[in-house]
Parts: C-alpha cells; structure tokens; sequence
C-alpha cells in the first residue's frame, strides 16, 4: 500500500465562496460525479471534488479552476484520514458519494485483489465517509441554514448506488451486494439523521452513457437496456435530492422491471439470472 497522498489544489476561499453552500463530492473528478459537481456549480455552489487520478485533477484543474479539488486514495485508512482533516474546513452542507468500481464478474474472474478493492470502493469506503459525513453534518447544522433562495434547507447526504442492488437474489454479484448494502445502509443513515434535520438520499442507478460504460463495451454501450445520457441522469439526481426521496429507482422502466423480478419466487429468479447472466 502506498503512503498517504493527499493533495490538495483551489482551496483557497474568498468571502464570497464561503457565503454560498458547499457539496462535497466524492468520485467527481469525472462521469456522474463531475456532470453533478458542475451542476452544482452553475446553481451557485461552493464546489469540492474528491478522486484518485492526478491526472484527473490536474486537468480538471485547468479546465474548472473554480473547482475545488483534493487527490485520495479513499480505500486506504491513513490517506482517509487526512482527507477528513482536510475537509473539516469546509462547512459543507451535502455530501454526494459517487464512487464506485466496477468489473464484469461474469466474464472476468475477481481474483484476491479485484475482490477486495471491489468490496472497498463500492461499500468499505462509503461506510467509512458517511458515518464521518453524517458527524460532521450535525455539527454544522446546529445553527439554521437557509438556500440561495433565502428559504430552509436541510443539509443532506447522497450515495449513488446501482439498480442491480434493488434485486434480492443468491446469484447476484459481489457489486450488486455492495450496491444492496448501500441501499440499506442510506436507509438505516435516514431514519437516524432525521431528528437532526438531515437529509438522506439514495440513487439506484440503471445505465448511463458514461464514458466508463463505454470503455468497458469496447467504446460503445448503446446495447444496454434503457440505458439513458448523462444529462437525463444528473437532472434525475438533482429532482430526488430536492424532493428528498429515501430511493430514487430510474430510469422508470428499469423500475418496473426490477420490481416484477424481485417478486419473483428465489427459485425461479436464481435459475433465471444464471441463464441469462451466464454467456
């Protein structure tokens, strides 16, 4: 494991920047996460994105200097750490986990370790950043916080999860347990951050012409069911958070599917899942 890397670039805060609402978003120097953080910041927020790639930072650097930007390793304890400390400083009002890793395990076997970044990223990691998130959220929400508009707002805190962990399955695959566990998680976060005037929302995920996606189906992901652009998706991630919705399931179709699959019988699921997920 290497040492602690924390970098750190833009944080500078001028009276101005602090008088606007701040989102901390982890994962967003590219895909979902970056769409999110420029949304944000056309909406007048104080932006701060957290990633792993300095080369990603470095470029996101020229190409939005009014983001904020910090380089770390989330999957590594010490590295951590000294992002939380960094982040102290930032009284933000939401935070938005957007990382995830993924890898197809049915045509790539997951060896020792593919499996436990997997399991690091998509639930380790998270665990870890909400639970510091949600201590550091009633702290800065002791005193009354008010929108760009003047009117309340609740601080909030938002995970992006997957539409394959809305299937209860045997067969399912190591990422759509994390993505389960994230779902129950934000659930159980929700019920207990609500005497604090905190919101939580999950978002599960169908599929998104995401660069990513396109990588991983050699260039080109248009075979994918319902899949949607990136911008249908951050204007369907911003309407959950401003309607405060405990699981935001889309695109709809994928919704109703993944609702009729999960009544049915185990059974039947299982052999299913292992019919078609097995080619």
């Amino acid at each position: 494991m290497q040492t602690a890397n924390i970098k750190v670039s833009s944080l500078s805060q001028s009276s101005n920047e602090l008088s606007k609402p701040c989102v901390v978003i982890i994962g967003g120097t590219s895909g979902i996460g970056l769409a999110l953080a420029k949304k944000h910041l056309a909406l007048g927020w104080q932006i701060v994105v957290v990633g792993s790639s300095s080369e990603k930072i470095q470029r996101l650097n020229k190409e939005q200097p009014r983001i904020s930007t910090l380089q770390c390793d989330i999957t590594d304890d010490n590295e951590r750490r000294q992002l939380f400390e960094q982040l102290e400083g930032y009284k933000f009002e939401r935070l938005i986990y957007c990382a995830g890793w993924y890898l197809n395990e049915r045509t790539s076997y997951l060896n020792q370790q593919d499996s436990a970044y997997m399991l690091a990223v998509n639930l380790q990691a998270f665990q870890a950043i909400f639970a510091w998130a949600s201590e550091q959220l009633k702290i800065n929400n002791r005193h009354n916080k008010t929108d760009l508009n003047g009117n309340d707002q609740n601080p909030s805190l938002v995970c992006l999860s997957s539409i394959a962990g809305t299937i209860n399955y045997p067969y399912a695959s190591l990422y759509a347990k994390c993505k389960r566990a994230m779902i129950v998680t934000a659930s159980a976060y929700r019920l207990a951050l609500k005497p604090f005037n905190i919101n939580v929302n999950c978002i599960a995920l169908g599929y998104v012409d995401t660069q990513t996606l396109r990588d991983l189906n050699h260039g080109d992901a248009s075979h994918k069911p319902f899949i949607m652009t990136q911008a249908a998706a951050v204007e369907h991630i911003m309407k959950a958070i401003a309607d405060n919705l405990e699981l935001a399931v889309f695109p709809k179709s994928m919704r109703y599917l993944t609702r009729a699959l999960d009544k049915t019988p185990k059974r039947v699921l299982n052999w299913v899942m292992h019919k078609r997920l097995d080619k």
